[in-house]
């Protein structure tokens, strides 16, 4: 069933970044906020479960609202943690990305027109700019999603936070709402490239407000948001 799995999942790769990737780009051209791409945009991330022969199960994406800015922060243990998420989320997404995946043909096309984030990991002060490129972002009452965590874990445990991400949210004074998820490392773990079919789960916990707090209240917030983040994870095991 993996092999299947395998090679069902290099065929969703391919349809996701060609036909669904190429339609994100053209509706972002001439669409800004996201009513005619994003639709596009998670069929893209459905097509990656779908070639996987995974399912997904998602709760708590009504606490989300168009045009109300919020910082998602999820755990990450794999590289299909982007697609279900984008899948699950009724909301534009826009996230920070390596700059490599803007040089993918079509996919970096449509990450660009769409408006996505390019981060330059191994410079500090890209990377920096573009934190306050996101923090410009969600002033124009964008939600972004990131990973506090700044990587994927390499045993599923949650790993420590970078902090960046929380100075962000402090600037920015706008909700993050945690998310767990759950199944994806199952699928493609860290360091794998072999499909195995699964199940993943999405919970989105309650928002965490940050207006009124301020860089003195970083390691309270960040102690908060993990508390959050651990508890979605559970509930997402359990289900």
């Amino acid at each position: 069933m993996r092999l299947i799995a395998t090679i069902t999942g290099f065929l969703g790769l391919f349809i996701a970044n060609t036909v669904f990737a190429t339609l994100v780009f053209v509706c972002g051209l001439v669409d800004s906020h996201g009513r005619l791409w994003w639709p596009m945009g998670r069929m893209w991330g459905r097509t990656i479960l779908w070639g996987s022969l995974s399912r997904l199960n998602a709760t708590g994406f009504e606490r989300l609202k168009w045009n109300q800015p919020a910082i998602l922060m999820a755990n990450h243990a794999s590289y299909m943690d982007v697609p279900a998420l984008i899948a699950a989320c009724p909301v534009p997404l826009r996230f920070v990305a390596r700059k490599e995946v803007f040089k993918v043909p079509i996919m970096g096309a449509a990450m660009r027109a769409t408006d996505q984030i390019s981060v330059d990991r191994s410079n500090r002060e890209r990377a920096i700019e573009s934190l306050n490129r996101a923090a410009k972002k969600i002033a124009d009452g964008r939600t972004i999603l990131v990973f506090p965590e700044g990587t994927r874990s390499v045993d599923g445990e949650l790993q420590p936070f970078k902090k960046g991400v929380f100075m962000l949210a402090l600037e920015a004074g706008v909700p993050i709402v945690p998310i767990g998820v759950s199944g994806t490392r199952n699928i493609v773990p860290r360091g794998g490239w072999m499909f195995r079919p699964g199940r993943v789960r999405v919970v989105v916990g309650a928002p965490i407000e940050t207006d009124g707090m301020t860089v003195e209240d970083r390691e309270v917030l960040m102690a908060r948001v993990r508390e959050s983040i651990e508890n979605a994870i559970v509930l997402a095991r359990q289900d």
